[in-house]
């Protein structure tokens, strides 16, 4: 069997990641794409907050974080993935983006030798890097970053998210008091003096490559900086 590569792409919610991994994964059909959201709980196993009365979504006990993990070893041991995965599709449709068909090419063109080297994973998740346990697991970790105020942005212009039994509408101050706290509180530790607005901290994001994603970044960049790691990972993991 050849090598397995798990790739980890993580991030705060709305920084970009599942877009980029979704076109990633479109282009290059042999890479399997998992997203962390479908090891989403049930509606009624997501803690509830009693101060706003409502779920918290962001929080990493939302997660079946043990069976996340569990996969992960499954899928590094066999090559296949082994869950049942439900998924809600919560990520924007890459057309809308009208990418040049030339530059997908070039990226596909790209992709298309290593991941016939290699038996690549595509891991899309906003909580990767909040466990030391989980980020170890991973062969390549990519960091995409977005400022406060460019997240707040896409957050609150996005209809809402499917989950397994419902549909959830953000309430206005969910994403400062749910979606950022809880990026903050989970992401502290890769930062020097725990601001995620500022620097990785070398000691302890370590190996973790960052792509900062504003409001001013072209989507083509951000899928070159992607490929460009995946391609260079894999190589000389060979």
């Amino acid at each position: 069997m050849p090598k397995v590569f798990l790739i980890a792409l993580s991030g705060c919610s709305s920084s970009g990641k599942s877009t980029i991994a979704k076109i990633i994964a479109e282009i290059c059909p042999d890479i399997t794409l998992v997203h962390e959201d479908d090891f989403y709980k049930h509606d009624n196993e997501i803690p509830f907050n009693e101060k706003r009365g409502i779920s918290n979504w962001d929080s990493p006990e939302a997660l079946d974080l043990a069976l996340f993990r569990k996969e992960l070893d499954s899928i590094k041991k066999t090559g296949q993935i082994s869950s049942q995965l439900v998924h809600n599709n919560n990520v924007d449709d890459i057309s809308k983006f009208h990418l040049d068909s030339n530059f997908l090419n070039g990226l596909k063109h790209k992709l298309i030798p290593v991941s016939k080297s290699a038996k690549i994973f595509l891991v899309d998740g906003f909580m990767v890097y909040n466990s030391p346990e989980l980020t170890s697991r991973f062969d390549l970790k990519l960091f995409v970053r977005a400022p406060y105020k460019v997240l707040k942005e896409r957050r609150n212009a996005r209809p809402g998210y499917r989950t397994l039994d419902s549909y959830w509408i953000d309430p206005p101050y969910y994403f400062d008091e749910f979606v950022y706290d809880s990026y903050k509180n989970s992401h502290a530790h890769l930062f020097i003096d725990g601001d995620v607005e500022g620097v990785l901290n070398p000691k302890t994001a370590v190996d973790i490559k960052e792509f900062i994603n504003d409001s001013q970044t072209p989507l083509t960049e951000a899928l070159s900086w992607a490929t460009n790691g995946i391609c260079e990972a894999v190589s000389t993991a060979h």
